[in-house]
């Protein structure tokens, strides 16, 4: 059983969720003349399309959006049962202790997806390796010096800083805004992973229930933020008063479905995986995901050639993070 979670968590992860994140953040919708979308002959769209054309907002940001609805969504049906307004109880009840983990997953996946669509695939999941670096670093910060790890762990960290900067050195897809998403996505998820133990302890809500309520807490602020993001675009555009202005035509269905199953497929199966196996186990298959995700996306997509110093920096805070994850485990 665990090793069938297991390989489909890294399948699900390294195929799935990284083709159909890259085709929905690399999607070109075809753009029209609002005159020409009037005279159309049918005012309706084409069928299995999704309007996206009606908010100006970012791919990351209708990305973020529809992950957390979608993945809500399957997170009440999509179970043999027809208790779904006891599953819609509990997720109210259990909102307010989840606010700041929620805040977490946010700001984590929506710089993540930010970071995939300006540095790619290879750096963007590189430097997610500094997530045991900043883990300890908020533990220290909010726990004091009982809370670090043994010094074997505390070593581990230095190959993964020293690999993440390797891996940056002159990197052919390196900018500042986009490893700084990166970064900050490394740093929610971090935060996320601590204060979330703490949510999940006070309400006594485990596995794909604390997904369910993280993003349906997370949908809110994302609707928020879709909401102002898409009124300051329109403003900007209605004060550029152009003669003729533009618009862009339905995207197909499908790349939204694919977007949120992925999404909501991967995280369930995480969920499933951590709790059949002991956290060293979790963490040395979550560092060959990494891996796998770096190499699919390469596979898949292609990209820029990475220098040997690049390729070098990559290995070590992959390693790096597989020996925090053994560390771990030894007793101080």
């Amino acid at each position: 059983m665990p090793q069938t979670v297991g390989i489909a968590w890294l399948v699900s992860s390294a195929l799935y969720t990284t083709y159909a994140t890259n085709q929905f953040l690399n999607y070109k919708p075809t753009t029209v003349t609002v005159s020409e979308r009037r005279s159309s002959i049918s005012p309706l769209l084409p069928p299995l399309t999704f309007p996206a054309y009606k908010w100006k907002v970012t791919r990351p940001t209708l990305l973020t959006l529809c992950r957390f609805g979608g993945s809500l969504l399957l997170g009440l049906i999509a179970h043999t049962d027809f208790r779904i307004w006891e599953r819609i109880v509990e997720t109210a009840q259990a909102a307010p202790a989840f606010l700041f983990p929620a805040a977490c997953l946010f700001v984590a996946n929506f710089s993540n997806a930010v970071s995939l669509d300006r540095i790619g695939i290879s750096l963007t999941y590189t430097s997610k390796c500094a997530i045991p670096l900043i883990t300890v670093l908020l533990a220290l910060l909010m726990d004091g010096v009982k809370s670090l790890p043994n010094q074997y762990a505390l070593l581990s960290l230095v190959p993964i800083a020293v690999g993440i900067g390797a891996a940056s050195w002159n990197s052919p897809t390196f900018e500042i805004a986009g490893f700084s998403a990166a970064m900050l996505s490394a740093t929610a998820q971090s935060a996320l992973n601590v204060s979330s133990k703490r949510a999940m302890m006070k309400t006594g809500i485990r596995g794909a229930s604390t997904q369910r309520v993280l993003v349906a807490v997370g949908l809110i602020i994302a609707m928020a933020v879709t909401y102002f993001e898409n009124k300051s675009n329109v403003a900007k555009s209605t004060k550029a008063g152009s003669a003729e202005s533009t618009t862009k035509e339905g995207e197909p269905l499908m790349i939204y479905v694919m977007a949120i199953a992925a999404y909501h497929i991967e995280y369930v199966l995480s969920f499933m995986f951590v709790k059949l196996v002991s956290p060293v186990t979790f963490g040395a298959c979550d560092a060959v995901r990494r891996l796998s995700v770096i190499l699919a996306g390469r596979a898949m997509f292609g990209g820029k050639p990475l220098t040997a110093v690049n390729i070098a920096g990559i290995g070590l805070a992959l390693l790096g993070a597989l020996g925090y994850s053994v560390t771990t485990s030894i007793k101080k």
